[in-house]
């Protein structure tokens, strides 16, 4: 059994790793080089382009859950409408150009499916959300470090290590699930559980993650699990969208800006937009 485990382990880890750490180096390079004003630059105007633009561009920026939410408070504080910063956020947390690279280990056509339901996720779930929530006062969140007096490639190199110091124990943990899931979960029970005919697996998958911390594409070890072994591409899509935002450090994060009452809301939204969008994938397969 343990050499079973150890075996299962490598196996992972050898698709895993170095994508992850190519994923890491380009999201370093990516943070060091994109000015600190292109988002107010970029997402100025209150209409549906607008919104549905900041879903695009959160989906794709390198940051994860607690990176986000400081960068979306300091859009709002700076004029920016509650509407967009909501959607920018929403779709952030669900996808990262990390999680996209790391994603195309499942395949083009999952990776893309990553990105697109990321993108109709964050516009749906700020719409939703601004039927309940005000922003009439948020609490302050510290913005995020910026280091200004390194030249470049020192700046990359410490956003590197940062990104592999936050991201790679919930990689390791996110390994270890997936072995454990393959050793031993037989085929049928996953299908029964996460499966195309279980109406209720992309919610169920969507909400198992709130214990985790899976950021940064660090889920993918066990969505590759989890589709080896028969669960739906619906339910696989709504883990994955959901367990980066939809977690307890983020609901932790979401309380200090929003309120507990509203980061109740906001992550039980996130859920149901994530359970639904799922089975209609589950449904067009």
């Amino acid at each position: 059994m343990p050499e079973i485990f150890i075996k299962l382990f490598f196996h992972y880890s050898h698709d895993i790793v170095p994508a992850f750490l190519f994923a890491l180096l380009v999201s370093a390079i990516l943070a060091e080089i994109i000015p600190e004003n292109f988002f107010e630059r970029v997402l100025g105007s209150n209409h549906f382009i607008s919104i549905f633009l900041a879903s695009i561009i959160g989906a794709l920026i390198p940051l994860c859950t607690c990176g986000m939410i400081p960068l979306a408070s300091k859009l709002q504080k700076k004029g920016t409408s509650w509407p967009i910063a909501a959607s920018f956020l929403t779709a952030g947390n669900a996808s990262s150009i990390t999680a996209i690279i790391l994603t195309l280990v499942l395949g083009m056509k999952i990776a893309l499916f990553r990105f697109l339901f990321a993108v109709i996720f964050g516009t749906l779930v700020s719409y939703i959300f601004v039927l309940f929530f005000k922003p009439n006062s948020l609490n302050p969140i510290s913005a995020m470090d910026i280091c200004h007096d390194k030249p470049l490639y020192k700046k990359i190199i410490s956003e590197f290590v940062s990104l592999l110091f936050s991201f790679g124990p919930w990689v390791l943990l996110s390994i270890i699930i997936a072995a454990s899931i393959s050793l031993f979960l037989k085929p049928d029970y996953v299908a029964e559980f996460a499966g195309a005919g279980n109406i209720l697996s992309p919610f169920l998958l969507s909400v198992s993650g709130f214990p985790f911390y899976f950021c940064g594409g660090s889920d993918i070890p066990i969505s590759k699990a989890l589709l080896e072994k028969g669960a739906s591409l619906g339910s696989v899509l709504a883990f994955m969208t959901a367990s980066p935002g939809v977690n307890l450090t983020s609901f932790l994060v979401y309380q200090k800006w929003l309120g507990a009452k509203n980061a109740v809301i906001y992550l039980t939204i996130s859920f149901l937009v994530c359970g639904f969008l799922g089975l209609i994938i589950n449904f067009l397969q």
